[in-house]
């Protein structure tokens, strides 16, 4: 479930009259608590927010960011040579650019300040997919050209059929999900759960599908068996792996070995749903919202 930071640990923290002890036992309380927009303009948690804590996580970002985009583009680039399959770029990217984003959220500090600034690391691809879904010819300039250049070789990598438009389809909701995750499910085990359905457990499931789903759902004949199963396996072993380190970091108190037996129930049934047709729902919706409803029901000790 989504965890807010306890009303008196942020207390205590904005109230001078505790003695050094005790400030800094609320610390470490604080720190390990994840914090959620929800909370981050209450007084006392305003307090908390130092010009330190501001830089790291500032800093942060400013890391991810460009980590990110250098995910993005190296995987653009080998699909724009021909030297991989659009459609493989495509699910790498899908499979591991959030579930990388989310390793490096121990980054940032236990300060209200850090999901609203980590939230502008996937705002910021959420702005280059709607450029480059809507993006005009490229002008007779050598600067033209080169951002020409570059959106072209971000919509080839994400899209099936090269069409700009679909920018603005999967790979903008995967990524506008990814920022609601960022901003609402900060260093929670529901968050992490759902994300890795989403990204890890449809990725894979496309890529092994593709190469040996010859066995095909009789109720879902463009998705295989081998694809669900390895749909269950990677987002279980990814969501486990998450879990674990929130845990490591004191984020959350849940552990991966208590957590299995109901993360493996929420992979069956998220692959379940990754299985209706797409008319109905767009899977980079419905999967992480169905794992994140089922995530904060079972994993409420998280």
């Amino acid at each position: 479930a989504l965890l807010l930071a306890p009303a008196s640990g942020i207390a205590a923290l904005a109230r001078p009259a505790l003695g050094g002890h005790k400030v800094a036992a609320s610390r470490r309380r604080l720190e390990q608590q994840p914090v959620s927009l929800a909370v981050a303009f209450d007084g006392g948690v305003l307090a908390a927010i130092t010009p330190a804590a501001l830089g790291r996580d500032a800093a942060s970002a400013s890391v991810c960011a460009g980590a990110a985009w250098m995910w993005v583009a190296f995987w653009s680039k080998l699909a724009a040579d021909g030297r991989i399959q659009p459609n493989l770029s495509r699910k790498i990217i899908h499979t591991g650019s959030a579930p990388l984003f989310m390793l490096c959220w121990p980054l940032f500090s236990p300060a209200p300040s850090a999901p609203i600034l980590a939230g502008a690391v996937p705002l910021l691809q959420i702005i280059r997919l709607y450029r480059a879904g809507r993006a005009q010819p490229a002008q007779p300039t050598p600067v033209g050209a080169a951002e020409a250049d570059d959106t072209a070789d971000l919509v080839k990598a994400i899209s099936r059929s090269g069409s700009r438009s679909e920018a603005l389809g999967g790979p903008f909701l995967y990524t506008l999900v990814l920022l609601v995750a960022t901003v609402l499910g900060w260093r929670s085990p529901a968050a992490a759960v759902a994300i890795c359905q989403m990204a890890v457990g449809d990725g894979v499931a496309d890529i092994v599908g593709r190469r040996y789903g010859s066995v095909k759902w009789p109720f879902s004949p463009s998705k295989s068996v081998a694809g669900s199963a390895a749909f269950v396996a990677s987002a279980f072993s990814a969501s486990l792996g998450l879990i674990s380190l929130f845990h490591a970091f004191g984020f959350t108190a849940l552990t991966a070995a208590a957590a299995a037996p109901a993360v493996l129930l929420i992979s069956l049934l998220s692959a379940a749903v990754e299985l209706l047709p797409a008319e109905l729902a767009d899977d980079n919706v419905s999967v992480p919202a169905a794992a994140w409803a089922l995530s904060a029901w079972l994993l409420s000790a998280g």
